[in-house]
């Protein structure tokens, strides 16, 4: 079995008070990466739905008291628990983290990732180079993932994500309402940014959570475009088969 290639992706939630960035799918409800193998099979871009993935979170600067902390906390579990809920792949909480998602030391960051799978951390742009600019200004949260194709004795090509990432800007907190009620709310931030660590794109089309500016909305939850593109990432795309030589284990 022989690893043949890597990537990355790193999405961004404009700043609310910035201009949106243009999506790369115009006006559609949904967007998957897609890659072409060597032999010219398609593949979606997407983590092993069959496995169980864990998460680690960071919430040191996610409020100034143990109280606020925990609300960041439970928003971030109710966010996988939708995820999980919508994809049918499984998500384990493996507990907070002092880690902080970022490049360094010549090493990327799913090098330098041990905590889990995908880790989710509040942050600054002084804290972590990943937190994406838009302009003179600092997104309000990024979400990226790393996957890695490989080939199986038989020559067939695979490929799967393996390590995710979430880093939201701890300097916009007051720019979001806690909770996933009406508005402009922390809930959905977190589940945008969530669903590019999953492997979901930015869409042009404003229905969606998905669009690339944080938007006033009635409800904070996946909208029905969401809701498909995580269908095709997750158990009804079927499973891939990740061997412990592709990806490393990390602690459960």
């Amino acid at each position: 079995m022989a690893l043949s290639l890597t990537a990355a992706l790193a999405a961004v939630v404009v700043p609310l008070s910035t201009a949106p960035k243009p999506a790369d799918a115009g006006g559609q409800r949904f967007d998957l990466t897609r890659w072409t193998d060597p032999r010219g099979h398609g593949h979606v871009v997407r983590w092993d739905p069959c496995t169980t993935v864990t998460y680690a979170v960071n919430v040191d600067l996610a409020g100034r008291t143990p109280s606020a902390r925990g609300g960041a906390l439970a928003d971030v579990r109710k966010a996988m628990d939708r995820a999980a809920a919508r994809t049918g792949m499984s998500f384990r909480y493996v507990g907070t983290t002092r880690e902080v998602p970022r490049d360094g030391g010549g090493t990327g960051w799913a090098e330098r990732q041990s905590a889990a799978e995908i880790v989710i951390a509040w942050v600054t742009p002084e804290t972590s180079n990943l937190l994406s600019q838009v302009g003179s200004s600092y997104a309000s949260g990024t979400g990226g993932w790393m996957w890695k194709a490989w080939t199986t004795p038989s020559g067939a090509w695979r490929l799967a994500i393996g390590r995710g990432f979430v880093v939201i800007n701890a300097k916009q907190n007051g720019d979001y309402a806690k909770g996933f009620g009406s508005g402009t709310t922390r809930g959905a931030l977190l589940l945008h940014e969530i669903g590019h660590a999953l492997g979901l794109n930015h869409v042009g089309n404003t229905n969606e959570l998905m669009y690339p500016t944080m938007l006033n909305r009635r409800s904070s939850r996946y909208k029905n475009g969401d809701e498909d593109g995580l269908t095709r990432l997750g158990r009804h795309a079927g499973c891939i088969g990740v061997t412990d030589s592709i990806w490393r284990p990390l602690p459960r």
